[in-house]
């Protein structure tokens, strides 16, 4: 039997920065299916998840529904989203503006995610410029301590182990820490068995739980687009002799 889950209840408090009324996230509630809802329950009660999600699941838009209920209830101060520059990104070479015009484009998932909770794009930033929200690439987390957030790590099948040591050692025990990844879809140069490895690791020695979304929200098309695999050797031109 499906999970049924209300809407979250807040306490009100004119302070809020952000809106505990929002149409948009009431009806992504109620539409949620029971495997989002336990991708949902999951990153609110445990300190650690690991998500393996095929594309178009919604894995980006649930994570960020708890961890904005994890806010607005005040059990943590902060969100950080961590994206990490794939060698795709890097082939745009020198790009003009700040650095946070530079990375803009990592987190299109983020902002997309955001919409359909109901918080747009100016939202996002006066949350980035109030400290509630952070956008990090794995090229300046050096230094860095997490402490009293939800930490997303998105498209981790783009993370080699290097990079998800790097992430997860910031972490302190007062977070809620979710790591998602399809191992359909690789950009960069993560390996699928060491993200799985490394996720499933952490899951059980946190200890956590995983989590698996496998319905495609984006219809057929998208479905069949992700479940091609070539069967054939690629063909190898002959150099005439």
């Amino acid at each position: 039997m499906a999970r049924k889950r209300t809407k979250p209840v807040y306490e009100e408090d004119d302070d809020k920065d952000i809106s505990t009324s929002s149409k948009d996230r009431d009806r992504f509630y109620a539409r949620m299916s029971s495997e989002q809802h336990a991708l949902f329950d999951s990153i609110q009660k445990n300190s650690f998840t690991f998500c393996k999600a095929s594309a178009g699941t919604g894995k980006t838009t649930v994570a960020m529904a708890a961890m904005l209920d994890l806010l607005l209830t005040g059990k943590i101060a902060k969100i950080i989203y961590i994206q990490k520059c794939s060698p795709r990104f890097l082939e745009h070479g020198f790009l003009p503006g700040t650095a946070e015009e530079k990375t803009a484009n990592l987190y299109v998932a983020l902002y997309d995610a955001m919409e359909t909770l109901g918080v747009n794009q100016w939202e996002v930033k006066e949350m980035v410029d109030r400290g509630q929200l952070l956008l990090k690439t794995d090229s300046d987390l050096r230094g860095c301590n997490f402490e009293n957030a939800a930490v997303c790590l998105d498209e981790t099948e783009n993370m080699d182990f290097h990079t998800l040591k790097l992430i997860l050692t910031r972490v302190h025990d007062s977070c809620h820490v979710c790591m998602l990844g399809d191992e359909k879809q690789k950009d960069g140069c993560g390996d699928t068995g060491t993200f799985i490895a490394y996720g499933e690791y952490m899951a059980k020695n946190v200890p956590g739980e995983i989590v698996s979304l496998t319905h495609n929200f984006r219809g057929r098309l998208s479905k069949i687009a992700e479940n091609f695999e070539r069967r054939t050797k690629p063909r190898v031109e002959k150099t005439p002799h």
